[in-house]
């Protein structure tokens, strides 16, 4: 993986639990401007870089219906698996007609939760326990009389 600032990699991190979170009550992801010509009925959600194990970095824009890396455009219905690993800021995609392909970077992490939440409307994909660790409780404040 290349180096990346901190706070970058804090940053999307906080980002996916916060978007975790949210499509775990229901929510969706929120558009953005569009960078890219978007198709009819398309929404862009972001743009940023990646590095592409085994290739280089590009950018990585995240629409409701594609997921474009450079020059390359994979419509998200081509997409039949993601393994994501957010403490290691990774995300594996199997692509019908590409095979395996693993992006790594600060804001990847986001990238898996829209992508779940776009492919099976949940922020994790079928048969992954929750990712993030649940926030704590807080103790019920006793009155003593």
């Amino acid at each position: 993986m290349s180096v990346y600032d901190p706070g970058q990699l804090l940053a999307g991190y906080r980002s996916m639990s916060m978007l975790a979170g949210l499509v775990e009550r229901g929510g969706r992801p929120a558009a953005v401007s569009p960078t890219v010509p978007l198709w009819a009925g398309e929404k862009q959600y972001g743009w940023f870089p990646v590095d592409v194990v085994g290739g280089d970095r590009r950018l990585a824009v995240v629409t409701n219906r594609r997921l474009l890396l450079g020059d390359e455009s994979f419509a998200l219905r081509t997409v039949t698996g993601l393994r994501p690993r957010p403490d290691e800021w990774a995300l594996a995609l199997d692509v019908r007609g590409h095979g395996t392909m693993e992006v790594i970077g600060p804001w990847v992490p986001w990238l898996g939760v829209v992508l779940c939440a776009e492919i099976y409307g949940a922020a994790w994909p079928p048969g992954y326990a929750r990712m993030i660790p649940a926030p704590r409780r807080a103790k019920r404040l006793v009155t003593i009389q």
